[in-house]
């Protein structure tokens, strides 16, 4: 059985799942949502009286043509502790594709959760026992995933040997690092950010600005997290993070001539991971990475010595042949469109 829950309802329990991500959270998903001109629905996935999981999905709908999308990002989640059940996960899948491919008509999507990537695989061997195949719009997102559990003294011992020399070398260099949520922080980093983009000629639709809209509505508890290192009174880099459920997740970073030149993004990272250490975090989501096409990034975080974790691309249910192909020719259009 499937149920809408009203805000509260929701903020209250997703509080509850381990594999709840940032981007399953009421303020990122309706951000989202009014980015795409979509809407959100609020679910909870239930088996006679128990909640079996949880789903926050985006809808959107072509008008005048009887094609939609449902689309689930990092969802269901289901993990209540530290394990995962292939039961719940399974019993929510097919539940959701009753309620949106069978009764009403839609491609369901699905990006099931990562948390630390220790079930990918038994995650899309069950959605393809569902029906589900992979969709050819979004290629596997590529991470490395930091394990947590041990101390901070063996997480640094780990470091590549160059990597741990950086931080040596901005911890000597008088950096201060101040930690927030507070909304005017967002406002500092933008011209940093902003910069990078310019000079690195990319384009994002998930940049400071988009972040700083999630958190003036999010719920105190999954605030986003920024980072800011500055020296000599002058802001010099700058790093947002999500820290909820068992997954700390690197969202954005950036840093000035200055700071490159001090090596403050490794301090800020460092950082980072002593917080997400303190929050009880299990892993830390050093977020994409593409070694062709960003191959300095990918050096920055491979240096960290992770695991290399290709996550589970995106799986599409759809409700006739007609359907999925249509959608897909007109994501095809739109993201050639926007290329140009």
């Amino acid at each position: 059985m499937i149920r809408k829950l009203d805000n509260d309802q929701w903020d209250n329990l997703v509080r509850t799942f381990r594999d709840l991500s940032y981007q399953q959270s009421r303020s990122y998903c309706e951000q989202a949502a009014t980015d795409a001109a979509a809407t959100c629905e609020q679910l909870g996935i239930y088996r006679n009286t128990e909640l079996v999981g949880l789903a926050n999905i985006r809808i959107k709908v072509v008008p005048l043509l009887s094609i939609g999308i449902a689309y689930l990002s990092y969802g269901p989640l289901t993990a209540r502790d530290e394990f995962f059940s292939e039961e719940h996960f399974a019993f929510c899948i097919d539940a959701l594709k009753r309620e949106y491919v069978d009764k009403r008509n839609l491609v369901l999507r699905i990006v099931p959760p990562v948390r630390g990537g220790r079930w990918c695989d038994a995650e899309i061997r069950l959605l393809e026992s569902h029906g589900f195949r992979r969709s050819t719009g979004r290629e596997p997102h590529e991470t490395f995933i930091v394990d947590l559990s041990l101390p901070l003294t063996e997480i640094r011992k780990n470091l590549d040997g160059k990597w741990r020399g950086h931080l040596s070398k901005a911890q000597r260099s008088k950096i201060e690092v101040t930690r927030s949520v507070a909304l005017d922080d967002f406002d500092r980093f933008k011209p940093i950010f902003q910069t990078l983009i310019e000079r690195k000629e990319f384009t994002t639709r998930r940049d400071v600005e988009f972040f700083q809209r999630v958190q003036a509505a999010e719920q105190e508890a999954l605030q986003l997290v920024v980072h800011l290192a500055w020296h000599d009174g002058a802001l010099i880099a700058g790093h947002i993070g999500s820290f909820v459920g068992d997954t700390a997740v690197y969202l954005v970073g950036a840093s000035t001539s200055k700071g490159r030149d001090l090596r403050a993004s490794y301090l800020l990272l460092w950082e980072a991971i002593e917080y997400a250490k303190s929050r009880g975090n299990l892993f830390y989501d050093l977020g994409g990475i593409n070694e062709r096409a960003n191959p300095n990034v990918y050096s920055f975080k491979k240096g960290l010595n992770g695991r290399h974790v290709i996550e589970p691309s995106a799986y599409e249910h759809a409700p006739s042949f007609f359907a999925g192909t249509a959608l897909g020719l007109m994501e095809t259009g739109y993201r050639f469109l926007r290329r140009q």
